[in-house]
């Protein structure tokens, strides 16, 4: 009997949000570093178009920190995919374009790192044994290997939106100025809704 009408709510739902993308952020302290956690809320017709501003703002921000690129897709229970990149804008782009744009065959949670100089990432992430890049084994690769900065993405597709979660690690002065730069690029998505 009620069936029908919590139908109806969710469909009045989804068009009095039409194409807004809501915005949460949510930080915490962890000694030396911050976590920050943004979770969008993206209608499933818009996903293309803020991937590839997100795809911009990571390379952005690669470019600004001026370190290699390290990317683990993570695969539970498995040996991660590790691929270095030099911290270029157009190499950096197109591979966050690549993650965060794929199937769901292919999607995985990707984690971004900025090596130490002269570092290589297997080096860094054992190529040979699982990685399942929970909180605990990425605050290691920063405090214990020298990682500057963590980005965990990853993207949750549902029935009318997807979740693009990125969750950043990184220093206090780092975060402000990577914070910056990401607000900027958010305010040039139409519909966007800051939520904390």
């Amino acid at each position: 009997m009620t069936a029908p009408v919590v139908a109806l709510r969710r469909r009045a739902a989804v068009r009095r949000r039409g194409e807004r993308l809501l915005v949460a952020f949510r930080r915490a302290p962890l000694g030396r570093f911050v976590r920050l956690r943004c979770e969008l809320d993206v209608p499933l017709r818009r996903l293309a178009e803020v991937v590839r501003a997100i795809s911009g703002l990571v390379a952005e921000g690669a470019s600004l920190l001026g370190r290699t690129v390290g990317c683990v897709g993570i695969v539970p229970r498995e040996e991660p995919i590790l691929v270095a990149l030099a911290p270029r804008r157009d190499v950096v782009a197109a591979r966050v374009l690549s993650v965060l744009g794929s199937g769901e065959a292919h999607r995985r949670p990707e984690l971004w790192l900025t090596l130490p100089p002269g570092a290589y990432l297997g080096k860094v992430v054992d190529p040979y044994a699982p990685f399942e890049g929970d909180e605990n084994a990425i605050l290691e690769l920063l405090r214990d290997r020298g990682v500057g900065h963590a980005l965990l993405t990853e993207v949750v597709p549902g029935p009318v939106s997807a979740t693009i979660v990125l969750t950043l690690y990184a220093s206090r002065p780092d975060l402000r100025k990577l914070l910056t730069l990401a607000r900027s690029a958010l305010a040039d998505l139409p519909g966007w809704t800051a939520m904390r």
